[in-house]
This record gives structure tokens, C-alpha cells and sequence, in this order.
């Protein structure tokens, strides 16, 4: 049994287990790290109930953040939340949530997603101290445990399930290329620099203050840091590393919009 499939057998074994399915979302990018195959399978169920946890939603607009509730809701019936794991907010609303589910009953909870969404940090936050494993590098947990998070909730941490078929520019865009391992720095940005164009083009080169020519990008980007070579050349690579841990840390200001979806699904 291959990685990918190994990982599916736990998650459906967990699947099977609950009464809750919490799939943990990147509220920035919606549309593309959402799982088809797990919310069909889910809701093809009617012993277990789905739970979107939009985590991170303290990096983007109130309005967005709303809009993609809204639309979640009325175009496919399916009951989100925006949630901050980091900053500890929404987390007793979905506890709440979890619960109305359940109708107040005692519930065991299966919290699902793709790596580096939040999934571990937020069942530390509902448990109020550090129980599952944390990482940066991404597809850190690699067994599930199960956890008591409160008296009347169990929860089943899963690792973090990357579809085969998921683009290399969309693993740059949610952060789940560990830095250390990425060959080519250089070509990594200019794959998230596409990204972010194809979302919000020109906000990039807003947010850094530099000029907004692709092709120089990163020429632009080492001048501004100060990120030079011996000789006084830019240092394009170290400006590219630059930009790709400001973008996991999440200190650069771009979403997508329900108006301009990245229209990718897994």
C-alpha cells in the first residue's frame, strides 16, 4: 500500500469511527484545499455529520470571510465556520457547533485536511494545553491519536492528505513545500508569484514596495531586502527564499475572493 493510500485508510477508519467530520480549510484559499472525495463520502452518510473549520481567518477580510460562508452554505448546504487555531478565535464556536450536531450528546470528532492547515494547533486550542504534535514542516503528524478535548468530546487527529493530482504551484500556495527540500527556490517563487497574480494581481509588488514587473520580481525584491551577491548583484535566490518563508509565515496579504475562485478541486 502506497503513502497517499495509507492515508486514506486511516482517515476513512477515523471517518467510521465519528460523529463529527471537522475538515480544517485555509480560509485563503477555499476552493482548493477542500477535499471532494471526503465531503461526498461524508455526506453519502447519515451516521456522521460534516463541519467546515475555515482556520486562519484572522488573514483575511471580515466580508470575505463571510461571503465564503454564505456561499458555502447555500450552493452546496454545507456548514462553515471561521476559526483562528493561532489566535484562539471561533474556537467556542465550534465547540458549539459540534455539539448542535450531536444534538448535545457526547460526540467524537475527526478533524481532517490537507497539511499545514491548522489541524494539530487546533485541537490544542480546544483542549486549552499542548496534546497533539506540532510541526512547521508540513505532514508532521503521521499517525493518528485520539484525544479527549473536553468531558463530552473526543477528537481524532489524522494526517494531513495531499491528492496526488494537486498541482505543484498549488502545494507553493498552501504552504505544504518544506523550504528545506525545495531544490530550486527560484522557480518555487515564481510559482507562488503566479499565484498570487492570477488572485490579486499587482498586490505583491504592493505589499513589498517594489515595482510591479513580473519578470523582475525578484531582482526588485533582493534590492529591497538588501539581499546582494559579491560583486553587488542581487541575490535572486536568497530573495526567493525570502519570499516563500514571508509566505508561510502569513504576513503577506492575499485571498482568494468567492468572486474570483481558483476553480480547483480535489
Amino acid at each position: 500500500m502506497n503513502t497517499m493510500s495509507k492515508y486514506w485508510a486511516i482517515v476513512w477508519k477515523m471517518v467510521d469511527h465519528a460523529d463529527v467530520v471537522l475538515e480544517v480549510v485555509d480560509a485563503r484559499y477555499p476552493s482548493i484545499c477542500r477535499s471532494n472525495r471526503l465531503e461526498q463520502a461524508v455526506n453519502e452518510r447519515d451516521d456522521v455529520e460534516l463541519l467546515l473549520a475555515l482556520n486562519k481567518s484572522d488573514l483575511i477580510p471580515r466580508e470575505v470571510l463571510n461571503n465564503w460562508i454564505d456561499w458555502l452554505k447555500e450552493n452546496e448546504n454545507l456548514d462553515a465556520i471561521g476559526i483562528s487555531a493561532k489566535e484562539r478565535l471561533g474556537t467556542s464556536l465550534i465547540r458549539r457547533e459540534i455539539l448542535k450536531k450531536v444534538s448535545g450528546k457526547k460526540a467524537t470528532v475527526a478533524i481532517v485536511g490537507l497539511p499545514n492547515t491548522g489541524k494539530s494547533s487546533l485541537i490544542n486550542t480546544l483542549k486549552g494545553r499542548k496534546s497533539a504534535p506540532t510541526a512547521p514542516m508540513a505532514g508532521h503528524t503521521k499517525a493518528f491519536q485520539k484525544i479527549r478535548v473536553s468531558n463530552s468530546m473526543m477528537m481524532f487527529d489524522t494526517p494531513g492528505v495531499i491528492p496526488v493530482q494537486l498541482p505543484r504551484e498549488h502545494k507553493y500556495l498552501l504552504g505544504v513545500m518544506a523550504i528545506s527540500r525545495i531544490k530550486d527556490p527560484i522557480d518555487g517563487a515564481w510559482l507562488l508569484f503566479d499565484q498570487f497574480e492570477s488572485i490579486q494581481p499587482g498586490k505583491v509588488a504592493e505589499f513589498y514596495e517594489v515595482e510591479n514587473k513580473k519578470n523582475s520580481f525578484l531582482e526588485n525584491l533582493a534590492l529591497k531586502k538588501n539581499r546582494m551577491l559579491k560583486g553587488g548583484e542581487p541575490d535572486e535566490r536568497l530573495a526567493a527564499i525570502q519570499f516563500l518563508k514571508d509566505h508561510i509565515r502569513g504576513i503577506i496579504p492575499i485571498y482568494e475572493d468567492i468572486k474570483n475562485p481558483l476553480r480547483y478541486n480535489n
